[in-house]
This record gives structure tokens, C-alpha cells and sequence, in this order.
């Protein structure tokens, strides 16, 4: 018998290493689908997504014909609702069934491109031309777009903004944020 079944103190352990691997996968698979990009994806009727009850926090049955992308929102719609989130669903399976469902149809999905023909604040750092983007427009590059983001220091230095919570940090202490402009 597994030492997780025998003794009350190893199942509480083996139980909170079971959510942070739930929670990790879950994000890889939310992840990979906001890599295809952004916008809605209308399913076909053989292609409906069936969620039920006992997958989702809500514990409703619902039929998704509608998947919306947006920042790092990724919204089921039924019957042009919107009725969970894609961080509704407690059920990995589901999960992969969504992201095949994006792959699948990602030809419904296009990636965020900066509008060059406006106004733009921009600044040269480190002999190099940074266009400083938005917070929105960052989030959106961050995650949909194809563009490497970078941290504007003030001493004329950049550092590459690598994972979310740096992001995020830029974005909540007003740090400038850009991308290089060749």
C-alpha cells in the first residue's frame, strides 16, 4: 500500500503536492492555449463542447458553441452567453478538450499587432530605439503577441520581462515597458 494511504500526516502532504501539480498543469495547458492567439472561435455544431456538472465550479451542465480569447481571459459561451471561464473547470481532461478544440480552429484567431501608425512614446536606451507600450498593450503582447518585452531603467538599461509576476510588477508601479523598434 502507498505510504500516502497509510498515515494521516503523509496524505495531507500527498494531497497539497496533488493541488500545486494540478494547478501547475493547469496553467501549461492555459498557456499553450492563449499561445494561438486572440479573438472568438465559433464551433460547429458536431464540434460543440459538452462541459457537465462535475467538471466545472458551477455544477451546471452547459453546451459551449462559442470560445473567447482575450488578455489571458478565456471565456465559454453558450448561445452567445458567456457561462465559465476556461479557470472554471476542474477537470484536466476538459481542459486538453479545449485546447484541441483552439488548435483545431486557431485559423479563427489572429495575434495582437501594435497600430505604428499612431502617436508613441519612445525612448533610446542603450543605443537602441524602445517604442514604451501601454499596459494594455503590453498585456496583450505579453499574451497573444510575438514580441519579446522589455523593463526601461532609468540609468538607460533594459531588462527582459521574463515571467508574469515581473509583468505584472512593471504594470502596477508604472516601470515603462517596451519593445525594441529596428
Amino acid at each position: 500500500m502507498p505510504e500516502y494511504f497509510v498515515c494521516l500526516s503523509c496524505r495531507s502532504t500527498f494531497a497539497e503536492k496533488m493541488k500545486t501539480d494540478f494547478r501547475s498543469i493547469t496553467q501549461e495547458i492555459k498557456k499553450a492555449c492563449l499561445g494561438f492567439g486572440l479573438g472568438s472561435i465559433k464551433l460547429e455544431k458536431d464540434d460543440y463542447l459538452w462541459i457537465y456538472d462535475y467538471e466545472n465550479h458551477y455544477s451546471l451542465s452547459f453546451s459551449v458553441n462559442t470560445i473567447k480569447i482575450d488578455y489571458d481571459y478565456i471565456i465559454l459561451e453558450e448561445k452567445g452567453k458567456d457561462v465559465l471561464s476556461f479557470d472554471d473547470i476542474y477537470n484536466i481532461n476538459k481542459q486538453i478538450d479545449i485546447y484541441e478544440l483552439i488548435s483545431k480552429h486557431q485559423d479563427q484567431l489572429h495575434y495582437y499587432e501594435l497600430d505604428w501608425d499612431c502617436y508613441f512614446k519612445a525612448l533610446l536606451v542603450s543605443d537602441c530605439i524602445w517604442r514604451v507600450l501601454t499596459p494594455d498593450e503590453a498585456r496583450h503582447l505579453w499574451y497573444n503577441g510575438r514580441a519579446e518585452l522589455f523593463q526601461l531603467y532609468d540609468d538607460g538599461t533594459e531588462g527582459c520581462v521574463d515571467d508574469i509576476d515581473r509583468l505584472n510588477e512593471c504594470i502596477n508601479n508604472g516601470y515603462d515597458i517596451g519593445v525594441s523598434v529596428h
